[in-house]
């Protein structure tokens, strides 16, 4: 047995981009001991999951700190893993807020990689100074992102976006939109709230409300979802509320066979855990600002990006932050090339709009996707995870 590397990832986002660079290092050294806390993912690629962890993210500052007495518990419950377990090299994945933490924690006493830091570009405070006192070699997946770093004198690598190497959807889009009973004429709109349960919860409902007013102005539509396994009560649930006159409950089924199978009065289709099928099959996407607009920007599938915060919490990330934009797309191009609705800006209403605006221009759709295409070279070629897994190794050795 090689050496012992300890995984700390949350949330799916984390589990997913851990799971890759997990089997990326056991192609490079298939002597390695991997084991630490993160979720099913992991595990399939041959991490001994210790914790499961892909529940515990929050969205929002003030979300996080009403939950600081059970992130301390969860904090104190990984420190303690992490010393017995007595790792040769302490790899963290995303997951900021938590992750921080453990390196402030156990910086100089054991190594640490970062694969995808804190976002620093466009933040206040001096965060990027912060993190490079902590002395460990951080893997950027953003240009900008290893850029600030290098500025602040982080030992800082970009590794290139993994979005290059995940965004692949399983069939060509003819045959996704075939499956979904589309015609070539038909718009197929998809509907990606996000991934963490807030997220679905705030959004999904009132992307759902678009829908409905795109399908009255349009007609002849086709829409697709694709929720994760844990989130998928709470979509049928809002179905059932929005077209059924059932109460919701817990576990409903979808309301009306037809919504499956793409037919009948709201023609709905639900893909699970299919996100980049979404993508390819969708003339337009409506998705919540993350990476999952950057991997439609490596597909060219044009999209509104939406986004809404607590109050609170919507305050405090304005004193934060200084982008003019949220979406990465944007940011990369610098100049608004899709659509964004924040805050109190998104509405069904106004979700609806900018939609059926863009349905219905064909030529701004196809300007759009030749704009999001010039992202993909920005991000580095592919094999993401393969270079991030040799910047691992290398400091390993």
């Amino acid at each position: 047995m090689g050496a012992t590397l300890f995984f700390v990832a949350g949330e799916h986002s984390g589990d997913l981009l851990a799971s890759q660079l997990a089997r990326a290092l056991l192609t490079q050294d298939p002597s390695l001991r991997l084991l630490g806390v993160g979720g099913p993912r992991m595990a399939r690629a041959g991490v001994e999951i210790l914790a499961e962890t892909t529940g515990w993210g929050v969205v929002g500052y003030l979300e996080a700190y009403v939950r600081i007495p059970i992130f301390v518990l969860r904090l104190l419950r990984v420190l303690s893993l992490i010393d017995a377990a007595r790792p040769d090299l302490l790899v963290l994945v995303d997951f900021p807020g938590f992750n921080l933490q453990v390196a402030s924690r156990l910086s100089g006493k054991v190594p640490i990689v970062y694969y995808v830091p804190p976002m620093v570009y466009g933040r206040r405070g001096g965060r990027a100074r912060k993190v490079a006192r902590l002395g460990m070699k951080l893997l950027a997946t953003l240009p900008f992102e290893a850029e600030t770093y290098l500025r602040a004198g982080a030992n800082v690598v970009f590794t290139g976006h993994p979005a290059r190497d995940l965004a692949r959807p399983s069939e060509s889009p003819e045959a996704l939109r075939a499956s979904l009973g589309a015609s070539p004429a038909t718009p197929v709109i998809g509907l990606l709230p996000g991934s963490r349960r807030q997220e679905v919860e705030g959004i999904f409902p009132v992307m759902l409300g678009a829908a409905k007013r795109i399908q009255q102005a349009l007609g002849d539509v086709r829409f697709v979802t694709s929720p994760l396994p844990s989130h998928r009560a709470f979509i049928e649930d809002a179905l059932a509320s929005a077209f059924s006159r059932r109460a919701p409950r817990r576990g409903l089924s979808v309301p009306s066979p037809s919504m499956e199978e793409g037919g009948g009065d709201f023609p709905l289709t639900i893909w699970e855990a299919r996100p980049y099928d979404v993508m390819a099959a969708s003339d337009l996407l409506l998705v919540t600002s993350g990476t999952a607009a950057l991997e439609a920007a490596c597909l060219g599938t044009p999209m509104v990006v939406v986004y809404r915060l607590s109050w609170i919490s919507w305050i405090i990330a304005n004193r934060e932050v200084t982008l003019k934009y949220a979406s990465l797309p944007n940011l990369l191009l610098g100049r608004e090339v899709v659509p964004e609705l924040l805050q109190d800006r998104l509405t069904a209403e106004s979700l609806a709009a900018q939609a059926i605006t863009l349905l219905r221009d064909e030529e701004k759709r196809r300007d759009m996707r030749a704009e999001l295409l010039q992202v993909v070279p920005m991000l580095g070629p592919e094999g993401a995870f393969a270079r991030a897994a040799k910047e691992v190794l290398e400091v390993l050795r």
